[in-house]
C-alpha cells in the first residue's frame, strides 16, 4: 500500500472514531439541559482518553456548526490528520484533512436526517 494511501485510510479512521466522541458529545449537550457549563470528552482520536472539557453552551455551538471541526485537549491533535484551526484556554478545535474531511461531514449528526 503507498503511503498515500495509508494515509487516508489513517485519516479516514480518525474521522470515524472522532465523530463518535461527536456523537457522545450531542448527547451529553442533550441531556444537560440549562446547564452553562456541561462538561464534554475530549474529541480526539485516542479510543482510551477519557478528559473531559467544560465548554460553554456558546464554545459547543460554534464548534459544533462546522461539520469538520472537533474539540480536542491541547496536545491531542495529530498533524498528519487534522489542522489546528483555533487555539483556546485548554483545548483547540482541529479540522480534518482529506479524506478524514468528507468522512467527518457525512457522519455529522446534525446533517443526518433524524429516523
Amino acid at each position: 500500500m503507498s503511503e498515500s494511501v495509508e494515509l487516508d485510510v489513517r485519516r479516514e479512521r480518525a474521522a470515524k472514531n472522532q465523530s463518535l466522541f461527536r456523537e457522545v458529545n450531542e448527547r451529553i449537550g442533550e441531556l444537560s439541559g440549562s446547564s452553562t457549563l456541561p462538561t464534554f470528552v475530549c474529541e480526539c482520536t485516542d479510543e482510551t482518553c477519557d478528559q473531559r472539557l467544560p465548554l460553554t453552551r456558546e464554545e459547543y455551538e460554534r464548534i459544533r456548526s462546522d461539520s469538520n471541526s472537533f474539540f480536542v485537549v491541547q496536545g491531542h491533535e495529530i498533524a498528519e490528520i487534522e489542522q489546528v484551526v483555533e487555539v483556546a484556554e485548554g483545548y483547540v478545535v482541529v479540522a480534518k484533512l482529506g479524506r478524514g474531511g468528507t468522512v467527518a461531514a457525512g457522519l455529522d449528526p446534525r446533517k443526518r436526517p433524524r429516523s
